[in-house]
């Protein structure tokens, strides 16, 4: 009979169960539409909140990697500057002796600084002399001048360059320094460094770090299958430089799935992992970039774990449990960091300690806090005080001065002193900045600069000596060739009225004969005769009063094209006899600054000889142009026989004729030469056997106002009153000597 009772107690049991999972199920359904209300509401917050800490980790985490990379190449930044001044590498590339001086010194030093490689290239990019000039990968006699290492320091700049190895095909950072004698580049010495200790210490830290260049090829990372490829898309000009310059061997360059999702920063694809965010820091000074890589799957699981917090309370225990778990994370990664601090401060201490140059640590106030065992030496400290800086170097720049070493004086606690390089960088990754002064004895090198300059004192004197010689040597031949000038001129005007006089000899011989015989008629015909010679000797004697003349040149603006009709005009006749075709492109208004009648001369000289070289020619033909410029240039161009190359240096000399003794005395193209001089212009020639001859007449432009002015040269005689165009029929009647 109780078992009733016991039913409906089941039944109410389970109403109320029924009404608790109803009321819980809307609780949940209004728990879950509140959640997807705030979700809709904070979702970009939380985003934009958990970009900032990431933002800001991943800036963290940058900036200590990117103190340990620089702390990996400063520590051999100095290497080059003071391989440069060395003694021995500047004599291997004034001397040329590479494999016995320059070799082995780069070798030794290459195993005492424990980097890479070290060679040294002439200005030619022609290596010379390497660290590892008894391998079978040797760099001596590789010619790198297509690297860009080698024209950044060869226009004396610090060349610092990531590539893989041409000759080796081992990858590493290239410091390249040129080499300077006598304050000119003769070459550039290189150091090489690898990074794969840095490289091997982001694999061990689990961190997913990675160094891209200046075009976004990654080329040193946590994992070797992401080296060499691309952020972004290569344009033809940096395809072509990649491969000139084998920066990355031969292979092409690979592209990464780049998506920009958020403006401060970028997610990429990587092959067979998920998608990461990719974070960004510059490495100021070399263009790189230093990049930290964060799994997109994380970042959208914290905050989908912020999301499931705001659900409710055993989500949020499952966040918070997340969270501390994150932060167990992050504190080892912290941990990790400050042992990557602290390995870094000791490995400068050991630097500082062990170096063979001179080191003084300061602070930011400039108090020194630190000085190496070289320092002590080279200042000659007997204690372990730490004396103000400026009491041992003079003059003392402060610690904010150039990286690149400086000339100074050492002051030591002797009194001596003794000349030094000196740089200042900054150093430290925790608290305040401190400064690395780098102190270098030039002793030796200031000896050898000294002993230079003593070299090259004397040999200027010997120069000096020797172009004294060449000087009188060069006075002895410019006399030789003006009496072999003057033998020519004397010899020509002997031939010249030698004929004539004893022409008029005979003649009057036979008149004389003639009278007595009483034959007047004969006597007229001989008086005659006689009156021709004499004309012909007066022919002559015009033509030499033209030599050393002086006249008023008159000079104004012309028009060039009356000139050459007035040419044509002259020589019209004997162009028609010898069927010469004459073709003329001057323009209507060509002006230049010259004169008239000077001008017509030497264009009718031209124009007659240019007649004369195309009479054995087949085809005969002249040219006359004028084109315009700095000024008006007038060719003649023929299509005759063509002058030998031996003729044209003398051409324009006064006597010197290519014809047969006879035919003139060789000043046509004289007085011609010195006409446009006069004018203040150039008469030049180029010629081919052959191949006819091209006679260039530059004057000055029309533009340019000329005074009157009085020269002496080879001109008429203004004495004469014979009219001009009968001069010049006369004088070129026969022929107009070459």
């Amino acid at each position: 009979m109780n078992h009733p009772p016991q039913i409906e107690g089941t039944v109410a049991n389970r109403n109320l169960n029924g009404g608790y999972n109803s009321r819980l199920l809307v609780t949940l359904l209004l728990s879950l539409a509140v959640f997807l209300f705030l979700l809709a509401m904070f979702d970009k917050k939380f985003r934009a909140s958990e970009t900032d800490k990431l933002q800001e980790q991943a800036s963290q985490r940058l900036s200590v990697y990117q103190n340990s990379l620089l702390t990996s190449i400063e520590q051999y930044e100095f290497l080059p500057a003071v391989l440069s001044t060395d003694p021995r590498i500047l004599h291997a590339l004034t001397e040329g002796s590479a494999v016995s001086e320059s070799s082995p010194l780069l070798s030794q030093t290459n195993d005492r600084a424990g980097s890479d490689e070290i060679f040294l290239m002439n200005k030619d990019g022609l290596t010379i002399g390497s660290s590892n000039y008894l391998s079978n990968t040797s760099f001596v006699n590789q010619n790198y001048a297509f690297r860009p290492y080698f024209k950044i320091a060869i226009e004396g700049g610090l060349g610092v360059y990531f590539a893989v190895g041409a000759t080796s095909g081992k990858a590493g950072l290239f410091l390249a320094e040129a080499v300077y004698v006598d304050g000119v580049v003769t070459g550039v010495i290189v150091v090489k460094i690898s990074l794969a200790a840095l490289e091997n210490s982001w694999v061990q830290s689990g961190e997913k770090v990675w160094l891209s260049d200046e075009l976004g090829i990654v080329f040193l990372s946590y994992d070797a299958r992401w080296q060499y490829l691309g952020l972004r898309p290569l344009s033809l000009k940096d395809q072509k430089l990649v491969a000139e310059t084998k920066q990355y061997g031969t292979e092409e360059i690979e592209l990464f799935a780049i998506k920009d999702d958020n403006s401060k920063y970028s997610s990429v694809e990587l092959k067979g992992e998920s998608e990461h965010i990719l974070f960004q820091q510059d490495i100021q000074g070399l263009g790189w970039k230093i990049s930290w890589l964060y799994s997109k799957a994380e970042f959208t699981k914290a905050i989908n774990l912020k999301k499931i917090y705001l659900f409710s309370l055993y989500v949020f225990m499952i966040i918070s449990g997340l969270w501390v778990r994150e932060r167990i994370k992050s504190a080892q990664t912290q941990k990790h960091i400050s042992q990557l601090i602290q390995q870094s401060e000791e490995h400068q201490r050991a630097i500082i300690e062990n170096t063979d140059a001179g080191l003084i640590v300061l602070r930011n106030d400039g108090i020194t806090t630190f000085i190496n065992p070289q320092a002590k030496l080279l200042f000659r400290l007997e204690d372990d005080s730490l004396p103000d800086i400026q009491l041992l170097i003079s003059p003392w720049r402060g610690i904010h001065a150039t990286v690149r070493p400086t000339d100074a004086t050492g002051l030591r606690t002797d009194g001596t002193k003794v000349p030094i390089l000196v740089s200042t960088s900054a150093i430290g990754t925790t608290g305040e900045h401190e400064y690395l002064v780098t102190i270098h004895d030039v002793s030796e090198l200031k000896s050898a600069q000294l002993n230079l300059l003593k070299s090259n004192d004397a040999l200027e004197q010997r120069v000096i000596s020797r172009t004294e010689e060449l000087r009188q040597a060069e006075n002895e031949l410019n006399q030789s060739q003006r009496l072999a000038s003057l033998g020519r001129m004397s010899s020509a005007i002997a031939h010249e009225i030698n004929q004539p006089i004893t022409a008029l000899s005979s003649y009057a011989a036979s008149s004389e004969l003639l009278l007595h015989r009483n034959d007047h008629e004969k006597v007229a015909i001989n008086l005659t005769k006689i009156k021709g010679l004499i004309e012909r000797l007066s022919y002559i004697s015009r033509q030499l009063r033209m030599v050393s003349g002086k006249r008023n040149t008159g000079l104004s603006t012309i028009r060039i094209l009356p000139v050459v009709q007035y040419a044509l005009d002259v020589l019209k006749t004997k162009t028609e006899q010898l069927k010469v075709k004459v073709e003329i492109d001057i323009g209507e208004f060509d002006e230049a600054q010259g004169n008239s009648m000077m001008l017509e001369q030497v264009v009718v000289n031209l124009v007659s000889n240019a007649l004369d070289a195309v009479i054995s020619k087949t085809v005969r033909e002249i040219y006359i142009r004028s084109r315009h410029g700095s000024g008006l240039r007038l060719s003649i161009e023929d299509t005759g026989q063509g002058l030998n190359p031996d003729d044209l240096p003398h051409i324009f000399e006064p006597f010197y004729s290519t014809k047969d003794m006879g035919e003139g005395l060789g000043l046509g193209l004289a007085i011609s030469y010195s006409l446009v001089t006069d004018m203040g212009g150039k008469l030049t020639v180029s010629s081919q056997v052959g191949n006819g001859s091209l006679f260039n007449i530059d004057l000055l432009s029309s533009s340019i106002n000329v005074k009157n002015n009085t020269t002496e040269s080879f001109v008429f005689d203004t004495t004469d009153t014979t009219d001009t165009t009968e001069v010049a029929s006369k004088l070129l009647g026969n022929r107009v000597e070459k």
